[in-house]
């Protein structure tokens, strides 16, 4: 967690309301963003990312602070919208991935029931969170190996993979590159991850493939913490077009081919003149509605 994070969940936890007013400022436009391109209207955007924030105020105690803070509320919004479209009578998941640029409701129609609970992320039990404490940490190191060693092509195999939740022949085919080629790969990544855990005084044992691939954990632990996510200062660079060729490549591989719905929604925050909270009386509104419940959580 950064220090400016770090800094409002302080401010917060001291019942400042101006603290508040910073946060949810801090936040909003990528989170309506990320639920307009979900949704049917900028008023039920709004109206989730307001559920998201009271979300947060329940779920707080919950939030780590291993991981981005952005992150936790990126996916509080996610089970928002999920049980939103569950009201309307679609109980599927919502993908956060769309991959090759498929649609939203083709992703919605295709998408596989993986999800253990709409509340997984934000309530584990003590042996879940064991687990994936020791995976998240592993994960981490893994993506961030291969970023500092810019080996972009294992990690855009491990994303389509373990992110966007492809089968081997899908990603070969859109990587032009061999399905034997993504296996050893995949076996590879797999392996250090099993040996990582392996190691973890927590979790001793022999870890097989099957236990991390089972229900998908690998996957929602790599969605929860995004460890491959370009930084807000890499997609700052990658619009105004000063990113070097290798990371430039990767970036866009990662947001129009993956088609990563969290970095999308960053980057039309980031772009000028975006319907995801130009408009200053709109981002007061979703302050003054969620301030009721900042006070009586806070009990100020």
């Amino acid at each position: 967690m950064n220090e400016a994070d770090a800094h409002l969940l302080q401010l917060i936890e001291t019942g400042d309301q101006d603290g508040w007013r910073q946060f949810v400022d801090r936040f909003q436009r990528r989170l309506i963003a990320f639920a307009l391109h979900r949704v049917d209207s900028l008023a039920t955007a709004e109206d989730l990312v307001q559920e998201t924030f009271v979300s947060f105020l329940d779920a707080r105690e919950n939030y780590r602070g291993d991981g981005e803070l952005e992150s936790f509320l990126f996916q509080i919004l996610r089970y928002r919208i999920i049980d939103h479209y569950r009201r309307s009578g679609i109980a599927q998941p919502l993908p956060v991935c769309h991959f090759g640029g498929e649609s939203v409701i083709d992703a919605l129609a295709t998408a596989e029931s993986t999800e253990p609970s709409v509340s997984w992320y934000v309530r584990r039990d003590e042996q879940n969170q064991a687990t994936t404490v020791a995976l998240a940490a592993a994960i981490r190191r893994l993506a961030d190996d291969l970023q500092s060693g810019e080996r972009f092509k294992e990690l855009e195999i491990a994303e389509g993979l373990f992110f966007a939740r492809r089968r081997n022949q899908e990603l070969a085919a859109v990587m032009e590159i061999s399905e034997n080629e993504v296996a050893v790969v995949k076996r590879r990544l797999i392996g250090r991850l099993r040996d990582e855990l392996r190691r973890s005084a927590e979790r001793a044992g022999n870890w097989p493939d099957d236990a991390l691939l089972a229900d998908g954990l690998l996957s929602r632990v790599w969605e929860a913490e995004r460890p491959s996510c370009p930084k807000r200062s890499t997609l700052g660079k990658y619009t105004l077009g000063i990113l070097p060729d290798a990371w430039a490549s990767y970036v866009d591989f990662h947001v129009q081919t993956l088609g990563c719905s969290f970095c999308r929604a960053n980057l039309e925050e980031l772009r000028p003149g975006s319907a995801a909270g130009e408009n200053a009386a709109a981002r007061d509104r979703l302050v003054q509605s969620t301030i009721g419940f900042f006070r009586a959580h806070v009990g100020v």
